[in-house]
């Protein structure tokens, strides 16, 4: 599609259904009111609220109408069970979980400076380690993998369950890579993904060099898909986004919001391009899809947006990209 035509409202089949395989976890986000100091202590304001890549994924979808079903790993502490209550009351089906008796729930914690954006992070996934081949081919998760018409995996899995799924699942699958800590888990399976959606950083480690500006981004795409990917994106930030398929690539100049926090943008740009796939839209329509997504987390204080509904993103789009 060229850039500057109209771009057209994919539709999703209604009765498919999406997968998502990864973290879920408890978010604790402080945002700094002033220009941060490090080793000190900054005043500013501390949120609490459910989070975790593939849960953000999950109810992104579940936003957008999609049927979705998280398999992931909850602690069975008070912080588990709240996260249990927040995906049933947000549509995302949990059943083919599990949960680890002997470890706490997953933790994210992360630091935001005075323009909203991530300074540091650290975070505590080892209830996720449970997460292993053997828990993922017993029979209720195995049945639901084989079901789905969508796999939406995330690098908190282990390579080894990475490995297990993309050689299991018959589905389409889309990695979300996390961060560039993980990223190269999935540097072995990048042959079997319908799609990847890293950023410059975690594209870098995807790929084993650096990945520098748009142009640098228009590269790795381009590397990505060669290198077996289908559809590959790398997202800038306010430089926009790289994308590319086997017949041809490009950049995608973002639209300008004001920033209410970042961390969940790179999980609704991922939810965008799933859903994009499930309509069978073209790279560069996925691309405008995830990039809309991205915006209404960008503008929202809550890692996943309330105003997220299909309607509305695909207006929004529609006023974003014409």
């Amino acid at each position: 599609m060229p850039q500057n035509e109209r771009p057209q409202v994919p539709m999703v089949p209604s009765a498919a259904r999406v997968v998502i395989v990864g973290g879920a976890n408890t978010d604790v986000i402080g945002v700094s009111s002033g220009a941060l100091r490090e080793r000190d202590s900054n005043p500013g304001s501390i949120r609490t609220s459910a989070g975790g890549v593939g849960r953000n994924v999950a109810e992104n979808l579940a936003r957008l109408g999609v049927a979705v079903d998280l398999i992931t790993a909850f602690g069975d502490d008070e912080a588990g069970q709240l996260l249990m209550r927040s995906c049933r009351s947000r549509g995302i089906g949990i059943p083919a979980s599990l949960v680890a008796s002997d470890l706490p729930g997953a933790y994210y914690l992360a630091v935001l400076d005075e323009c909203h954006d991530m300074a540091v992070a650290v975070n505590d996934m080892r209830v996720l380690d449970r997460l292993t081949p053997d828990a993922l081919a017993e029979e209720k998760r195995l049945m639901v993998l084989l079901a789905a018409d969508l796999v939406v995996v995330d690098a908190n899995l282990s390579a080894e369950a990475l490995e297990w799924l993309v050689g299991v699942v018959r589905a389409p699958i889309v990695l979300e890579p996390v961060s560039a800590a993980k990223a190269p888990r999935a540097t072995g399976v990048l042959s079997r993904l319908a799609a990847v959606t890293p950023n410059a950083m975690e594209a870098a480690a995807l790929l084993g060099h650096e990945v520098s500006g748009t142009d640098g981004a228009l590269r790795a795409v381009r590397e990505l898909v060669d290198r077996g990917v289908g559809t590959a994106f790398v997202t800038c930030g306010a430089d926009g986004i790289a994308w590319a398929d086997t017949g041809g690539s490009g950049l995608l100049a973002p639209p300008r919001v004001e920033v209410a926090n970042a961390s969940g943008a790179g999980d609704a740009f991922c939810a965008g391009v799933a859903y994009a796939l499930l309509a069978q839209a073209d790279a560069l329509t996925a691309a405008r899809i995830g990039t809309t997504m991205a915006a209404f987390a960008l503008t929202d204080e809550d890692t996943v947006s309330r105003s997220v509904t299909r309607s509305a993103v695909l207006e929004a789009m529609k006023e974003l990209f014409s």
